[in-house]
């Protein structure tokens, strides 16, 4: 059920945040994105009572992120909607949003959004909210939310290898970025920073890369996720 928090009487954060979005953003609304976006988090979400469900908007952002918030709104920003090019793509990042809030990750808000809220020029946070969602959860949570999210999209009937092709995506943008630390992260030459299995001077130096960046390095996320799904396709195929 989607969580949310009140700060004051009749009033919610997550309530809050989405008419400051509204106020000071164009949110698109274009049928044909509109009707894929309803298609998409209506088959995720099949299963689950209305009350459960999250709605996702789309916010004409320039940033080419994702975001969810105590509430029922996930955000999906038009730049990074407008790079998906299948139904997969847009599932993988509906799901990973809906996997914040289905893991309690949203919880961590609890205690902040008053004072977020109260805070001098409060309606500029509705801009940053992203960045201080990717620096609260950290690199773990966002690799149990991409799992989380996997599984949801798989349950659904999607193509959990179409699913991952969201990282070429990111990938691509980076790199016309220039930003190949974003892509690589420490090590260029190993995707493995975060595996369980990696050793201690591996996890060290990928732990100092994600207080730096605040983020993970798109390559390694992939790799976790990737290995996540081919466990589950091999467990498949024994049953």
């Amino acid at each position: 059920m989607p969580h949310d928090f009140q700060f004051e009487k009749g009033t919610s954060f997550g309530e809050w945040l989405h008419q400051q979005m509204h106020e000071a953003i164009h949110f698109e609304t274009e049928a044909w994105a509109i009707d894929r976006v309803r298609r998409v988090e209506e088959r995720l979400q099949a299963g689950r009572q209305p009350t459960e469900r999250l709605v996702v908007e789309i916010p004409w952002l320039e940033v080419v992120t994702a975001f969810t918030a105590p509430g029922r709104y996930i955000y999906f920003s038009r730049r990074l909607y407008e790079r998906c090019a299948s139904d997969e793509e847009v599932a993988f990042v509906i799901a990973h949003e809906i996997a914040h809030h289905d893991l309690g990750h949203v919880n961590l808000f609890a205690g902040l959004a008053p004072k977020i809220t109260s805070l001098p020029g409060a309606h500029l946070f509705a801009f940053a909210f992203h960045a201080l969602e990717r620096h609260l959860y950290g690199p773990q949570k966002e690799c149990d939310a991409d799992r989380h999210g996997l599984d949801l999209c798989l349950a659904a009937g999607y193509d959990g290898m179409k699913c991952l092709e969201l990282f070429d995506v990111l990938e691509q943008r980076a790199l016309d970025m220039g930003d190949e630390d974003m892509v690589y992260g420490p090590d260029k030459e190993s995707d493995d920073e975060l595996d369980e299995n990696a050793n201690w001077k591996t996890k060290a130096q990928i732990w100092a890369w994600q207080h730096r960046r605040g983020y993970l390095p798109i390559r390694d996320r992939r790799q976790m996720v990737q290995k996540y799904l081919h466990k589950r396709m091999a467990r498949s195929a024994f049953r």
